[in-house]
């Protein structure tokens, strides 16, 4: 794995990203005019990104770069969020000041490629969330848990299985439900990122699913350390929107305010459908 990930060299051309290939597709490449000596390329394990004319590899299929630098104040440094340069704890903070601080160059430098990368980050990000929230609500269980279930029981509002539940096996319980919630969470990015696609479409995105998950999974994932923190969670909420638009905004060459249409207006006002709806019935059925 580290092997095919050292073999696959990022491409870019005037600060846009081309795309993730191999020496193969790129030598044939320049052969065929498909890319240029000038163009700037990296690959893991380079501290920065290089014209195709100065790889040995390629000389013999290109002609003399006129300049080694002629484009290089204009790509990236390196591919940007930190974590597509590595899994690493360092990378994993990089990747939080990233998308938090500075969203706008962060996902301008986002690489096309797969979906490992977010799905790793987002488990890692996960963990601190799901632990610490499963700490809080153990701790409000382990000092409550007599009081909060005992109205419950009185109310015949928990299942017959719980009547008798203690509290360290509600503990237990809330363990295991966040655990299940960490293992699904990459799934529910996933569909979540391809119905935001979907409303994207009819604004002509230039990027496909795959860049839409990878933009959103970085966007929302960044912020899940957060979300059980109380008071900071109310920051991070609105900050993970922001972050999420200017993703997606950047990485398909879309303006901003017809992203906010697509992932905050349409989604608001079905939720408000569905809840007047939901409400309707309610109040039919109390008739």
């Amino acid at each position: 794995m580290g092997l095919m990930a050292r073999m696959q060299i990022h491409v870019a051309r005037n600060s846009a990203q081309l795309g993730i290939f191999s020496a193969e597709e790129i030598q044939a490449g320049l052969q065929a005019g498909r890319f240029t000596s000038t163009d700037l390329a990296w690959r893991e394990g380079m501290a920065g990104w290089t014209p195709l004319g100065d790889w040995a590899e390629f000389r013999a299929s290109t002609l003399p770069p006129t300049s080694s630098n002629l484009f290089a104040a204009e790509a990236p440094a390196q591919p940007m969020p930190a974590w597509e340069r590595g899994p690493s704890l360092a990378h994993f903070f990089q990747t939080i000041r990233d998308v938090a601080l500075n969203p706008v160059r962060t996902f301008d430098a986002l690489p096309i490629g797969g979906f490992g990368k977010p799905i790793t980050f987002t488990y890692w990000a996960s963990l601190p969330a799901v632990l610490f929230g499963t700490l809080i609500y153990g701790l409000l269980f382990g000092l409550m848990g007599d009081e909060i279930l005992r109205p419950l029981k009185a109310a015949g509002d928990m299942p017959a299985f719980l009547n008798d539940i203690s509290t360290g096996a509600a503990m237990v319980l809330i363990g295991v439900g966040l655990g299940l919630l960490f293992l699904l969470i990459p799934l529910s990015s996933m569909i979540g990122a391809a119905m935001t696609h979907l409303l994207l479409l009819p604004w002509g995105p230039q990027g496909t699913y795959r860049q839409t998950y990878r933009a959103t999974s970085y966007a929302q994932a960044a912020f899940f350390p957060f979300i059980f923190i109380p008071c900071l969670n109310y920051v991070a909420g609105p900050w993970q929107v922001v972050a999420i638009v200017i993703g997606l905004s950047r990485v398909h060459k879309i303006e901003w305010w017809k992203v906010v249409i697509s992932t905050v207006v349409v989604p608001c006002c079905c939720a408000c459908f569905g809840y007047a709806a939901l409400i309707a019935l309610v109040a039919k059925n109390w008739r």
